[in-house]
């Protein structure tokens, strides 16, 4: 039964929370890192509040600390988030029709991988109220984990703030655990490919590590098309 009085702004805090608390700890690692290579505390906290694109800020952050050109940073962080535009159509197909160009401006801006999962899974008509409380919840998460994890740099030792940055790989790590047990053994070939690329033009080309990072996603990409096959 679809019902869109059935999610309201209770259900989509509720919702958010999980996603709040895994954000908040990701991000105290990514304002340790920004602190950690001297961006300020108010670039860093702008950046959150503007960007809220978890993979895309921490590439962003490490693209920047090696010396990389801005062009290839803009092409990176364009590609590795422009799968928020496939799910905001995905999202925006569910949303009743007399939903606001803001609101759905709004919702478009809070839409993250976890949040996409959760509101795709719901059975009920979307709404702007559900969507944005959740959006809301989880944006708050973000935020306060990069001013958290800033000021925490000025506390911590260095080794200790070094052992916090495994928080990046953990989080790519789950990332791609979830398609590998969805797809299997072809997702883990991709990624595969995908490293040795990598390796390849850094340390044998002497490629720069953001055309590096452009080429070897765009090669898997097109790769992954043909391995991986999907009505």
């Amino acid at each position: 039964m679809n019902c869109t009085n059935e999610l309201g702004v209770r259900q989509g805090i509720i919702d958010g929370f999980p996603v709040l608390l895994g954000y908040f700890s990701t991000a105290i690692a990514f304002g340790l890192l920004c602190r950690g290579i001297n961006i300020t505390l108010f670039s860093s906290v702008l950046m959150s509040l503007t960007s809220f694109a978890g993979s895309g800020q921490f590439l962003t952050i490490n693209l920047y600390s090696t010396g990389t050109l801005m062009l290839e940073l803009f092409i990176s962080v364009m590609l590795i988030n422009f799968r928020y535009v496939f799910m905001g159509i995905s999202i925006n197909n569910k949303l009743p029709q007399d939903i606001t160009f803001l609101q759905r401006c709004l919702i478009a801006f809070g839409t993250t991988d976890e949040i996409f999962t959760i509101a795709t899974l719901k059975t009920q008509t979307l709404n702007f109220p559900y969507l944005f409380s959740m959006e809301l919840t989880a944006y708050s998460g973000w935020v306060s984990g990069t001013l958290i994890g800033y000021l925490l740099g000025t506390m911590l030792s260095s080794s200790l703030q070094a052992a916090m940055g495994v928080t990046l790989y953990a989080m790519f790590a789950s990332l791609w655990s979830n398609e590998v047990r969805k797809n299997g053994v072809p997702v883990l070939i991709i990624g595969g490919i995908s490293a040795l690329i990598n390796t390849f033009l850094v340390c044998i080309c002497s490629l720069s590590a953001g055309w590096s990072f452009v080429i070897a996603m765009i090669s898997a990409s097109f790769i992954g098309s043909y391995i991986v096959r999907k009505e």
